[in-house]
């Protein structure tokens, strides 16, 4: 008579292997586990969002240069955005050291446009005015308020959302029972083996996802993809028409130290960290693992921040002039709840003859602040392609 067997069925199970898939291989992905262990944060549903909210700017710019007014006359003034203007706001023209008087906020045709008194401060009747020129910066002083005054008109920004979704990652792997019984002259068995390699292969398409991947909901399927680092601070793009050297670099730390903390991680290909490495190595030293996320990681230290330079797989052949500068207070890894990277075994049919097991994870990415991180692109055109 047949016999039944639910051996196959009692060595079904899961298994949390989210640590161990971070520490496995570490230098193959190192963005992918700084994300994984450094910055973590379980999400609830597969759509998830957040807030964030910015100080007002106190730098303003001219439009038009200003040709007419003198010292107590009222003049409209052009600039590139209003926002950060209130009436009986004091203004420096700091390519004049000009102060205003702000009067009143009005625009015409479209063109933002502030009302101020010229040479308001220190300047005596009859004194000359130098022009205003055009894209002269105005810095604001704060507000110059008269005895028993009412409060001045606010000045605020509304947060600003941002949004993703988890996207499901499955890597399966399998053999049949046949090659299982065969015997081997290695000393691990192939499941083992596979289980090592396919873990490496599920977190390179994690971390791919995580800097290339653009956030999308399917109408017509129960599918999402999640966004990466580069969908989020496209506008962050720092640009430059020099070779690069050590001056393009530092201008480019400049750029992406404007905002943020002082210590951010540089992800680059092999071929931009060792170019790195021959212009600056004088500021490079190597950080052990305790002082960063695990890993042993070069530090540069520029005049504006440190930066813990992360060489990553991912970016090689079209990408490997991709040089992506992020503030690790502003990302967060979000795996869905309970959904976080899983070893599945055993699930192949009850009838098959051999075993399949799989890594599973369901996660997006969280970027914050866009400002406090930057991005370059180096021209690779007269650099060795890697094969």
């Amino acid at each position: 008579m047949a016999v039944t067997t639910r051996v196959i069925d009692r060595a079904r199970r899961d298994l949390d292997v989210s640590k161990e898939i971070a520490r496995l291989y570490p230098d193959a992905t190192p963005f992918a586990v700084i994300l994984m262990k450094a910055r973590k944060e379980t999400t609830q549903t597969n759509y998830f969002y957040w807030y964030d909210s910015e100080l007002v700017d106190w730098w303003g710019k001219v439009v038009t240069a200003v040709t007419t007014g003198g010292p107590g006359d009222e003049v409209t003034i052009s600039v590139e955005s209003n926002s950060m203007f209130r009436p009986k706001d004091l203004v420096k023209v700091a390519d004049t050291d000009e102060v205003l008087y702000v009067t009143e906020i009005t625009s015409s045709g479209g063109t933002d446009q502030i009302k101020a008194i010229r040479g308001y401060e220190a300047l005596a009747a009859g004194a000359t005015l130098t022009n205003i020129p055009e894209n002269a910066q105005l810095l604001i002083l704060g507000n110059a308020m008269e005895e028993f005054s009412s409060a001045p008109g606010s000045k605020l920004l509304q947060p600003t959302k941002g949004e993703n979704f988890t996207q499901i990652f499955r890597t399966p792997f399998d053999q049949s029972m046949t090659s299982t019984s065969e015997k081997l002259r290695t000393a691990e068995t192939e499941r083992n083996r596979l289980r090592r390699d396919k873990a490496i292969e599920h977190r390179l398409a994690i971390e791919r996802a995580m800097i290339f991947g653009k956030p999308y909901q399917d109408p017509n399927e129960a599918r999402n993809t999640t966004g990466g680092v580069l969908h989020f601070i496209q506008d962050q793009k720092f640009t430059s028409n020099s070779t690069f050297d050590e001056d393009v670099f530092e201008d480019f730390c400049e750029k992406l130290f404007t905002h943020g903390s002082d210590k951010k991680l540089l992800i680059c290909s092999h071929k931009v960290g060792a170019a790195i490495n021959k212009f600056a190595k004088e500021n490079i030293e190597t950080r052990s693992g305790e002082e960063t996320y695990g890993l042993r990681l070069k530090q540069y230290k520029s005049f504006h921040g440190d930066l813990f330079i992360v060489p990553s797989r991912t970016l090689e052949r079209a990408y490997q002039g991709l040089v992506l500068g992020l503030d690790m207070k502003n990302l967060k890894y979000r795996p869905l709840s309970t959904r976080d990277t899983t070893l599945k075994t055993n699930i192949q049919p009850n009838d098959a003859d051999g075993w399949r097991d799989e890594y599973m994870t369901e996660a997006g990415l969280e970027l914050r602040l866009p400002k406090t991180h930057a991005w370059m692109n180096i021209d690779m055109s007269d650099w060795t392609v890697d094969a």
